[in-house]
C-alpha cells in the first residue's frame, strides 16, 4: 500500500524524526530506521529472522522505482519534507522502518568466536566492528555495559547493511560467567604489555573483549581475562582506534 503525506504536522513525520534522534522513542516503538538503499536492499533480498522491514519512506523521485516491493507499506514525501525526517545531510531519498525480533542469548557449547564490546560509545566504531565481525564470521556481538544504542542510525549506517547478518545481544555479567564456565577464554586487548597477537595461539572458543578508546576495558573484565593481547606497532604509532584494533584481532584470532 502506498500513501502520500504532504503536511509537516502529520503525526507520522514526528514519529519518524523521533526514531532518528531518540533512543527512548526507538525503545518505546520497538522499531528503528535504516537510511539509504544499500541497507534496505539487504533486507529485501536476504531473509532475516531478526529484522522485518515494516515501512518504506521515500521521496517523490523513488515513487516509480521498479526495485521497490509492492508488499511493504510505503509513504511518499515531498523532497523538503523528506529532508526533515532524514538523519543525513545528503539524503538518498529512501529510508525504512525496521522492527527487530530479538532472540534469547545462547552460545555454541563446543566452538565459537564472540566479540564483546565493553561500554563502547562511538556509533561509528560500533557499526564498523559489527561489519568486521560479520566479515570475519563471528558468531555474535555481545554488548556489555553502558554503550551506544546499536539501533542508533549512525551505527546502522556504519554497518553498510551487514547488521542484518549479525547476532547482537546485550549481556550481563552472569552471561560471561556462563561462557567462561563452559570453557570459553576471555581475550583482553591492551595497548602495551600483552602477548603478541601474531605469535599467540588461540583456542576454538574465544571471547574477544574490546573497550572504549577513552577508558579501555573495565577492571572487572581485565581481572577475568585469560589472555591479554597486544597488536605490535611501529614506534611512530602510539595506538589504533577501537574499530581498527578490534577488526585486526578478529581476523587473526579466527586463523587460530
Amino acid at each position: 500500500m502506498t500513501r502520500e503525506i504532504t503536511s509537516a504536522t502529520n503525526p507520522f513525520i514526528k514519529e519518524v524524526r523521533a526514531l532518528a534522534t531518540s533512543k527512548k522513542a526507538r525503545q518505546e516503538s520497538g522499531t528503528f530506521i535504516i537510511e539509504g538503499w544499500r541497507g534496505i536492499e539487504t533486507l529485501l533480498t536476504h531473509e532475516s529472522r531478526q529484522y522485518k522491514l515494516e515501512t518504506l519512506v521515500i521521496s517523490e523521485e523513488w515513487e516509480n522505482d521498479p526495485r521497490l516491493p509492492d508488499h511493504v507499506d510505503t509513504v511518499v514525501l515531498p523532497d523538503p519534507l523528506f529532508a526533515k525526517v532524514s538523519d543525513v545531510k545528503n539524503a538518498q531519498g529512501i529510508l525504512g522502518i525496521v522492527r527487530p525480533s530479538p532472540v534469547p542469548f545462547e552460545f555454541f557449547p563446543d566452538t565459537g568466536h564472540y566479540l564483546l564490546l565493553d561500554a563502547l560509545r562511538d556509533p561509528g566504531n560500533l557499526g564498523t566492528l559489527i561489519r568486521s565481525a560479520v566479515g570475519a564470521g563471528y558468531d555474535g556481538i555481545l554488548l556489555y555495559g553502558d554503550g551506544v544504542d546499536p539501533y542508533n542510525p549512525k551505527v546502522i549506517r556504519s554497518t553498510m547493511g551487514s547488521f542484518a547478518f549479525a547476532n547482537i545481544w546485550p549481556i550481563a555479567h552472569g552471561d560471561i560467567d556462563r561462557m567462561l564456565s563452559n570453557g570459553y577464554e576471555l581475550l583482553a586487548t591492551v595497548g602495551h604489555g600483552g602477548e603478541n597477537l601474531y605469535k599467540t595461539t588461540f583456542p576454538k572458543k574465544t571471547i574477544l573483549a574490546i573497550g572504549s578508546e577513552a577508558h579501555g576495558l573495565s577492571t572487572k573484565l581485565m581481572q577475568l581475562a585469560d589472555k591479554k593481547i597486544t597488536i605490535p606497532l611501529s614506534a611512530t604509532c602510539e595506538s589504533l582506534n577501537a574499530a581498527i584494533a578490534g577488526s585486526i584481532c578478529m581476523f587473526q584470532i579466527k586463523r587460530g
